[in-house]
């Protein structure tokens, strides 16, 4: 009997071949959506007569979102003219300038990419776009983002080369019960139901089968420490994090090894475990810089930059949290930005640098504001309430507060932090940088830890 991911895989490709329907809908957990992506992964290693272009960056909100699939986008089309160049065929224009542009409107950004793909790729071969967040926070951003892509009246000359699809949330609906409504005869719809039982089965069917690639089991086993890390079972994920790690270091595929470290270090973070789950951290940003791989980098620098504070390793925290920072910024990703701008806020303020913690907070806040990330501007003004407050800029207070009750946010708690991270008059001395990114950052931590099924 079929498995429910071949099933998936067989649907998709009639989904993909048919020349009726331009758009399918997935209801999908977040749990459930994984399965649809790594169907389209592994059709895109098969099918080399269909482009597929998929993005399964989680949707905080449209902006971002759109802002993911711009950077993503223009990467690809930069490795088909490289590809197109080394045969010296012509190559493809850029981008219009409003597809990467964060003022215009998403769907308006993303029928630009959508038309000029449509236009400019070589052949008639149909393109593929799996807009598939694997976490979907903001439903109605994600809405109006896929809004030209539901036929709401006709389908469009530009859609017919390409198929869509799309996700709905299954706990909070919005697309099907919008398409049912309207009698949506254009858009097809199609309800995924893994449950936790049904999920861990599949991939441990898909594990154990001789006849799957190496590399289709290895992922399976992969997702099946994510399953453990996600109930907690921590030594379990510590040890399929290890398995994995080996097989692709003798594989040499460095994005699965940093992709490993770095689930290693949650693992040992959540477990209580900050100093292994930094040493990890820093060997991913080894990981990273090695494969020039730009997201997973700018994540692990955030994640050590984080567990330094918790460890009060405020000078280090300083130097990884400023590269998470930079990274964040080449990745056009404001809200990781802001982010990475609260944490190196914190961190200056420990160290006693008042004014470049004000600085920091003020401009974060202020970005924040300008791409509507509410929680991360409250968050970034409790603590400019609580700075101001101990310090000599006292006369700031109210201001702060106005403007952080204008936001109709809740309060945050930062576990009594405000007093505890309250500058002293003799702060460390902060001149030097041991977060400064370098080849083989992960040896600084003094070996690795041991595991159950060592992380060479």
């Amino acid at each position: 009997m079929e498995s429910q991911e071949e099933a998936l895989f067989a649907s998709l490709r009639e989904f993909i071949d048919q020349p009726d329907y331009p758009t399918l809908v997935l209801s999908a957990s977040d749990l459930s959506i994984i399965v649809p992506n790594r169907v389209l992964a592994n059709l895109d290693r098969q099918d080399e007569d269909t482009y597929y272009l998929f993005y399964p960056e989680t949707c905080n909100s449209a902006v971002a979102y759109m802002d993911a699939i711009a950077l993503r986008v223009s990467g690809q089309l930069e490795a088909l003219n490289t590809e197109l160049a080394a045969r010296r065929l012509a190559q493809l224009p850029s981008l219009p300038l409003e597809v990467n542009d964060s003022r215009t409107p998403p769907a308006q950004r993303l029928r630009a990419a959508i038309e000029h793909c449509g236009a400019h790729l070589p052949g008639d071969a149909t393109i593929v776009w799996g807009l598939l967040p694997a976490e979907l926070q903001d439903v109605q951003g994600y809405r109006a983002l896929v809004a030209p892509l539901l036929a709401l009246e006709k389908v469009e000359p530009w859609m017919e080369r390409h198929r869509f699809l799309l996700r709905d949330h299954a706990e909070r609906p919005l697309l099907v019960p919008e398409l049912f409504q309207s009698k949506n005869e254009r858009v097809l719809v199609m309800e995924l139901d893994f449950s936790n039982e049904r999920w861990v089965q599949n991939l441990l069917d898909t594990v154990s089968d001789k006849n799957r690639t190496a590399d289709e089991r290895m992922n399976a086993f992969f997702m099946l420490g994510v399953m453990d890390f996600g109930f907690r079972r921590f030594a379990q994920a510590l040890e399929k994090c290890g398995v994995c790690f080996n097989y692709f270091e003798q594989k040499g595929d460095l994005l699965m090894q940093g992709l490993c470290l770095d689930m290693a270090g949650d693992t040992l973070r959540q477990a209580q475990r900050p100093q292994e789950a930094l040493e990890f951290y820093q060997r991913t940003i080894a990981k990273a810089l090695e494969s020039a791989n730009l997201p997973l980098l700018q994540q692990a620098t955030m994640n050590a930059g984080v567990v330094c504070l918790g460890l009060s390793r405020n000078q280090e925290a300083e130097g990884y949290l400023k590269h998470a920072d930079d990274a964040a910024g080449k990745l056009s990703n404001p809200y990781a930005k802001c982010d990475a701008m609260e944490k190196r806020g914190l961190a200056a303020w420990r160290l006693g640098k008042i004014g470049e913690a004000v600085d920091l907070w003020i401009k974060g806040k202020d970005l924040a504001k300008q791409f509507d990330y509410k929680e991360r501007a409250a968050s970034i003004l409790d603590w400019l309430v609580a700075l101001t407050r101990n310090t000599a800029l006292y006369h700031r207070v109210a201001t702060f507060e106005r403007e952080r009750a204008a936001l109709g946010v809740l309060p945050h708690d930062h576990g009594g932090a405000h007093d505890h991270d309250a500058p002293h008059e003799h702060a460390a001395p902060h001149d030097q940088a041991p977060g400064q990114l370098r080849q083989g950052a992960g040896s600084a931590a003094g070996g690795s830890p041991a595991l159950g099924a060592s992380l060479r």
